[in-house]
């Protein structure tokens, strides 16, 4: 199909992924779900995105003819759905109709186990490909028929016991899950939140509740996302965030994607703070409750991040990119935390699984526990020199992975995640995209001059950056 990635299930609407493909994914979820146990109950939900509702009766439909019982909990965040699978042992998978960041045209699925383990190519997301591939004929009309009423716009959502469409028993329930890790709020804060038109709507009222004042950008439920893309780590897309913290000295700034499963911080200068600094610090604040507990960081991130955290007593744990290597190396140690450069976050407190709104909360704890600014919490993580995540097109990546091992020979250089190349003062990663067809470098340096020196040697033996 070319649908199915290193993670979850990804195309163009309706000419990669469509309803009577989406059936064929349904049943073949259902039978994966069936080795294990006959007849499981599987949630599902899905964002905002104009596709969902069709998609989502389809891929039910295909739930049921492949014998597994579909729980429609109607539009959610990411995070929501974990949650839903998780806390209910009744619940042996479930499916989220989301294509993330991705542009409106895009729609996919992902996918979970029971206390919400993530399918990925090497568990079970290869097999679901090939039941789907001897599915029966897609009905001529879909059984199942989502009802999804028009969602009001995020900022009324507060004054409802849950936002039109959403199941309120799960919407009520989530929300008192978050509840447990507030710790300690500053009083009278103004934050800016720009949820890009996506899930992070759903949130809106429950940080009102904690006494925040909000100051709200493309609020309104829209998975065509007519503002901007729903990515938050490209740094176009949070320049209106930036100009609202300013605009109105707010505290700090929180931007989500589309589904919320991720988050990205803006200082109260308007400043992004990067997501490894932010990993850096909830792993600080996470040691002082768990002494001497293992922190889980992707390859990606600054050193830093495993400095601080042996500084502060803990064990850093270094692991490949992608939500499901690092939520099996969380269950594997039992880290208490992980952080990913591309803004997941991971908590042992909620099943391993990746919680933007969590590490809000964490942030918000840390902000309400010193009294600190956000810029000051983060300026000791702010030693290094980085290039962020830079993309390239290349017609031939082996090639490329291994002129870079011949030009640096000298260097430390592991594969965890394509070719990792280190030297006392600097180094970087490469390593091919899971979801596209680029190779992915991240560069660090003791200081800027050194990292323009040091990325230009690199950039003359991979070629330009890609737009």
């Amino acid at each position: 199909m070319g649908l199915f990635k290193a993670y979850d299930v990804r195309g163009v609407v309706p000419d990669q992924l469509n309803p009577p493909i989406a059936f064929r994914i349904g049943y073949g979820f259902a039978k994966l779900l069936s080795e294990d146990n006959p007849g499981p109950t599987v949630v599902v939900g899905m964002d905002a995105r104009p596709s969902g509702p069709a998609l989502a009766a389809a891929f039910m439909d295909g739930l049921a003819t492949g014998g597994a019982e579909a729980r429609f909990i109607g539009p959610c965040s990411t995070p929501m759905l974990y949650w839903a699978v998780a806390s209910n042992e009744a619940h042996h998978g479930g499916a989220m109709i989301t294509a993330s960041h991705n542009p409106a045209r895009y729609n996919g699925i992902k996918f979970c186990r029971e206390e919400a383990i993530p399918v990925a190519s090497d568990t079970g997301l290869a097999d679901i490909e090939q039941y789907a591939a001897a599915a029966h004929e897609p009905p001529p009309v879909w059984q199942n028929k989502p009802v999804v009423e028009l969602m009001p716009p995020a900022t009324e959502a507060e004054t409802l016991p849950a936002p039109f469409g959403f199941n309120p028993k799960v919407f009520t329930g989530y929300l008192e899950h978050l509840r447990r890790f507030v710790k300690r709020m500053p009083e009278k804060l103004k934050v800016a939140v720009d949820t890009a038109n996506g899930m992070g709507g759903t949130y809106l009222g429950f940080l009102r509740s904690l006494g925040l004042e909000l100051h709200v950008i493309n609020g309104e439920f829209d998975g065509t996302f007519p503002n901007h893309e729903a990515n938050p780590s490209r740094l176009e897309n949070l320049k209106p965030l930036c100009e609202l913290v300013r605009q109105r000295d707010c505290a700090l700034g929180i931007a989500f994607d589309g589904d919320a499963d991720r988050a990205v911080f803006v200082d109260e200068g308007g400043t992004p703070v990067g997501q490894d600094i932010i990993t850096a610090l909830i792993a600080h604040e996470m040691l002082k409750r768990h002494k001497g507990a293992p922190i889980l960081y992707d390859l990606r991130s600054s050193r830093i991040v495993a400095e601080m955290v042996e500084q502060a007593g803990g064990r850093a744990v270094r692991e490949r990119v992608g939500h499901s290597f690092m939520k099996a190396t969380m269950r594997k140690i039992g880290c208490v935390f992980g952080g990913e450069l591309a803004g997941h976050y991971y908590f042992k407190d909620n099943w391993y699984a990746d919680s933007a709104i969590i590490a809000v909360i964490e942030v918000l704890n840390a902000l309400g526990i010193t009294g600190a600014k956000l810029s000051e919490l983060a300026r000791p993580y702010r030693k290094y020199a980085q290039t962020g995540e830079i993309n390239f097109r290349v017609k031939d990546k082996e090639e490329v992975f291994q002129k870079v091992q011949e030009s640096f020979s000298d260097a430390k250089i592991d594969h965890l995640d394509g070719v990792t190349v280190e030297y006392p003062e600097w180094w970087f990663n490469l390593r091919a995209s899971n979801t596209e067809p680029l190779v992915r470098l991240n560069m660090e340096a003791a200081n800027p001059a050194q990292l323009q020196e040091k990325f230009a040697q690199v950039m003359a033996l991979i070629g330009e950056p890609s737009e």
